[in-house]
């Protein structure tokens, strides 16, 4: 019993170093491939490891670090990629916005360019109803005129005075008249005394 023992304990003794020295070796190349910043072929080695010798604390701790690194890259990478389609979607937005101000600004300058447009045709047409207007009264004066032209050119012939005089005399009437008008404005009128009577 003791020799079976002492055999047991032999063969058992010799294999955990065995067992040892090949984990050590797979904790040795992950870590280099870690290292020489090959996480993918670290991880593939550390796990190859883990499937031969699973109870291994230092190969699991390992396997646990690198597992994390990876979640970190992926994390980090997806935050890469979230970052540039944040940048995408708010240049595509800024792009709008300013495609939007464009074609409003150019809206804009179409209106004005036919609210202008509707104004000279406006002004024109009252310009055109003006002069016709004015065409009229000429032509009614020429037409009133023509009426009175015969009888007053008799009475100026009479009178022996040529109508160009006779405008002159009328004209220097009228400017009489208002100076007359504006002298007798000027004259101050005297204010009334309370204590004498009005006659």
């Amino acid at each position: 019993m003791k020799v079976v023992s002492i055999l047991l304990l032999l063969v058992v003794g010799t294999a955990i170093p065995a067992l040892s020295q090949g984990a050590q070796s797979y904790f040795n190349a992950s870590a280099k491939h870690y290292v020489g910043d090959r996480l993918p072929d670290a991880l593939r080695s550390v796990n190859e490891g883990l499937t031969k010798y699973p109870g291994d604390p230092k190969l699991k701790a390992l396997a646990e670090k690198l597992n994390e690194k990876k979640k970190e890259e992926n994390q980090k990478k997806q935050d890469q990629k979230n970052k540039e389609q944040q940048q995408k979607d708010q240049q595509k937005k800024e792009q709008e916005q300013k495609d939007q101000q464009q074609k409003e600004q150019q809206q804009k300058d179409q209106k004005d360019k036919e609210e202008q447009e509707k104004d000279k045709q406006s002004k024109e047409q009252k310009d055109k109803k003006e002069s016709e207007k004015q065409e009229q009264k000429d032509q009614a004066e020429k037409q009133d005129k023509q009426k009175t032209s015969p009888q007053l050119s008799e009475k100026l012939q009479q009178m022996k005075i040529s109508e160009e005089k006779a405008k002159m005399i009328l004209e220097a009437m009228k400017n009489q008249e208002i100076q007359y008008l504006q002298q007798n404005k000027r004259k101050a009128t005297k204010p009334k005394e309370k204590d004498k009577p009005d006659w």
